[in-house]
């Protein structure tokens, strides 16, 4: 008993010293730019997380990422830091697919300053400029987000979402979104969700629609299950189905309140394997740092 609580001091003390970093950090950036003092707390957040999954008629899969966000409210209280590994915003990334990437020098990363508004009640944005780094290739690039609340009422909230990259080296990534969410109790509700991403170099676009049902537990734990279908067009046109699934994941926030594992069961139908059952399981495991 005693070794465990030696063990629990010695992870706290590791968190605490991290979170105390990353604040440390965002407040020297600001310091280097902006001098004299200000009684504001930079806000930090960061999550470290790695996955493993296995699937029938499909090799291993298991990946690091890593997220980092500074706001710097000495320079402009709106503008934050953001660094990121390529699968953050990934809608597809975790349920079906890993990038099997198990070191974080393999991944593609992004650098950013992003300025964040809000333009009107309903709707902001996000315009950012930074660099993709892998190893010693940096592209610079441009990162503009926005949301849109389409329709809000007590039990329904419609919202269309844009982000859109441009790359110094021609390349260009859009993604829209329409999402609704529906509650049906205080601890219940469904997620219906639609994306479309686009990329130039790619010859396809990919078209996903889910729908989501999220039991939350406690303020610890929560419930998910789901049924989604994910196509590719060519030129948008021509829609072909990639794979249909069924998906479940139960998340534990087990220590504290930064410590968490999901258990992700999901069930597909894949194109690749000409559409025959795989039955896929996922786990995740991750740690937040902020002072939020």
């Amino acid at each position: 008993m005693a070794e465990e609580n030696v063990t629990s001091t010695n992870i706290d003390h590791y968190h605490d010293t991290m979170c105390q970093f990353l604040v440390n950090t965002s407040h020297s950036i600001d310091d280097y730019f902006i001098e004299g003092n200000t009684t504001e707390l930079s806000k930090t957040r960061a999550e470290f997380s790695t996955s493993y999954a296995i699937e029938g008629h499909q090799k291993d899969q298991q990946d690091i990422r890593l997220r980092l966000r500074l706001n710097l409210p000495k320079i402009q209280k709106n503008l934050r830091l953001v660094f990121e590994d390529e699968t953050n915003d990934d809608a597809l990334y975790d349920g079906t697919t890993l990038n099997d990437q198990t070191t974080l020098q393999n991944k593609r990363y992004y650098l950013r300053l992003d300025y964040f508004n809000y333009v009107k009640e309903k709707f902001n944005m996000v315009l950012g400029g930074g660099v993709r780094i892998r190893h010693s290739n940096l592209v610079p690039y441009l990162n503009f987000r926005s949301n849109y609340d389409v329709y809000q009422d007590t039990k329904i909230k419609s919202q269309f979402y844009n982000r859109f990259r441009f790359y110094s080296d021609g390349e260009i990534e859009n993604i829209f979104e329409f999402n609704s969410i529906y509650t049906l109790n205080p601890s219940l509700y469904a997620i219906w969700r639609n994306q479309l991403s686009y990329e130039r170099s790619s010859r396809f676009q990919t078209l996903l629609n889910d729908v989501t049902l999220i039991q939350v537990l406690d303020d610890r734990k929560q419930l998910q299950g789901g049924v989604g279908v994910v196509s590719s067009f060519k030129q948008f046109k021509n829609a072909n189905i990639d794979y249909y699934h069924l998906h479940g994941l139960y998340q534990h926030i087990f220590y504290k309140n930064w410590m968490y594992y999901q258990l992700a069961p999901s069930i597909l139908w894949r194109e690749t394997n000409n559409f025959n059952v795989s039955y896929r399981f996922m786990v995740n495991f991750g740690i937040l740092f902020n002072n939020d």
